[in-house]
This record gives structure tokens, C-alpha cells and sequence, in this order.
């Protein structure tokens, strides 16, 4: 597609339709809730969130919860499949099961940081309500990070719910048509963008600026330096230094974003 091709169908697609579904309001003293999202699969999120989780632990304590069920293996502390009861179950159960039982899912990966696993299963519906709760109770003690993984059009979706109880939303995408049109459809707040930089593209990050109205705030080049590290289980302990001036871009806006809320 030709730069002047694009800019039309830019023109088209921004619009009303953009994100409409504003975060709540952080209770004071509370600490973030930071939700990573993409619009379609195999994008690269879960890696994203792992090393902004990984980067903040080296300073404050973290907790990673994972939606999707990919970061105890990109931490190298076990395969998800094995783990029976997680997020999910937590988010499925009633309000018997109280914010507490949370703690009784974490798996450490260093004394600082601590992951909540996907669990065996996916919940199809949740209440806004023990959205709200999940958040609240997390963010007390720790800052929580929290893989949401791909989001779905629909605002009442158990991932939207969970963005729009959180603090802030990052999206991780490529220069991908398919993946530009799925955004204009996302029903929360994008409050930082990621662009995944790979050669070939016919795209460019302000043909991305343009259809989401807003600048990219961090471009990570798609290398295999961070695929090894992955490989490796070495994620928490030796983050490639494009990952780390990636979290560093996001955090340089993250303050100024909360307080604004």
C-alpha cells in the first residue's frame, strides 16, 4: 500500500470510534496497575510486559499477572499447563473466594517480583465488580503488571473490564494493517503505544501515529538477542538493553499519565 493510499483510509479510520472507555481513578496511596494489550496474536506483549515487570523489580516490588498463560516460561519457573488454579479461576469464583486466596497463586521469581499464572482456564464473563476488586487488592502492596494479551471489541469482554479497572494501558502492535484496523475498534483508553519494529513493512510508525491519533511512544526493533533471552529463561537477570531503553521510554510518560487520572 502506497503512502497516499494509506493516508486516505488514516482519514477514514480515526475517528469517534477510538478508544471510549476510561480507566478509574487510582485510590490514594495506591500503587499501579499497568495493563499491556495488543491487538492480534504472536505480537510480542507478553515479552513486553515481562521485561517491564522484570526492569521495575530491580527497584520495588512487582507482581505479573498473567492472563494469558506464556510468563512462567518466559521466566523460566515452570510451564503454566501445570498450574491448575490461577487469575482466571480467581476471577470465575464467587465472592466467597476473597482477595486474599491471590497470594496462595503467586510463584517467585525473585524476591521482588512474583507472578499470578493464567490458570486452566479462560473466563468467558466476569462482573466489573471483581474486576474492581482484583486491582484494588493487588495494587496495595505492589506495583501489579498485568499481560492482558490480545483485547477484544466488546467493552464488557473480561480483558476490557480489566483495562478499564487498571490504572493505565500500553498496546503492543507492528506496522500491520490487519493489526491498525482491529485497534480501532479497542473500547479502552490507550494511554502508551509500543511499535514492534521488523524490516519489510510497508507501514511506518506515522502511518500508525495517524490512525490512533497519538504519538508511538517507544519503537523496539524485533531482534533475536531478545528471542535468545527468552529462550534462555533469562528474562528476570540479564534484560537485553533494547527492552530496558524500551520500559525506560514508557516510564519516562507513566507519571505524568497516573497523576492525570
Amino acid at each position: 500500500m502506497h503512502g497516499s493510499e494509506f493516508a486516505v483510509l488514516a482519514t477514514f479510520m480515526v475517528g469517534p470510534t477510538l478508544p471510549q472507555l476510561s480507566s478509574r481513578a487510582r485510590c490514594a496511596g495506591s500503587l499501579m496497575f499497568w495493563s499491556f494489550v495488543s491487538p492480534k496474536g504472536g505480537v510480542g506483549v507478553s515479552v513486553v510486559a515481562a521485561s517491564v515487570a522484570a526492569v521495575l523489580s530491580k527497584e520495588q516490588p512487582v507482581t505479573l499477572v498473567d492472563f494469558c498463560g506464556d510468563q512462567p516460561a518466559i521466566f523460566g519457573v515452570g510451564d503454566d499447563e501445570a498450574q491448575t488454579q490461577g487469575v482466571h479461576e480467581w476471577l470465575a469464583a464467587d465472592s466467597s473466594v476473597t482477595p486474599e486466596a491471590l497470594s496462595n497463586l503467586e510463584i517467585e521469581v525473585t524476591d521482588a517480583l512474583r507472578i499470578i499464572p493464567a490458570g486452566s482456564s479462560r473466563c468467558a464473563t466476569m462482573s466489573a465488580e471483581r474486576c474492581t476488586q482484583l486491582v484494588a487488592a493487588l495494587r496495595q502492596n505492589r506495583t501489579v503488571i498485568a499481560d492482558v494479551g490480545v483485547l477484544s471489541a466488546d467493552p464488557v469482554a473480561p480483558r476490557s473490564l480489566v483495562c478499564a479497572a487498571g490504572d493505565q494501558t500500553t498496546i503492543v502492535l507492528r506496522a500491520c494493517y490487519l493489526a491498525l484496523q482491529r485497534v480501532r475498534a479497542c473500547p479502552v483508553v490507550l494511554d502508551h503505544v509500543v511499535e514492534l519494529v521488523e524490516g519489510g513493512r510497508s507501514l511506518r510508525t506515522i502511518d500508525i501515529e495517524a490512525v490512533l491519533g497519538q504519538p508511538v511512544t517507544s519503537r523496539l526493533p524485533v531482534d533475536p538477542v531478545v528471542a535468545r533471552a527468552v529462550d534462555a529463561g533469562l528474562i528476570a537477570r540479564r534484560i537485553p538493553r533494547q527492552l530496558r531503553r524500551a520500559v525506560e521510554d514508557l516510564r519516562a510518560e507513566s507519571p505524568a499519565r497516573a497523576v492525570a487520572r
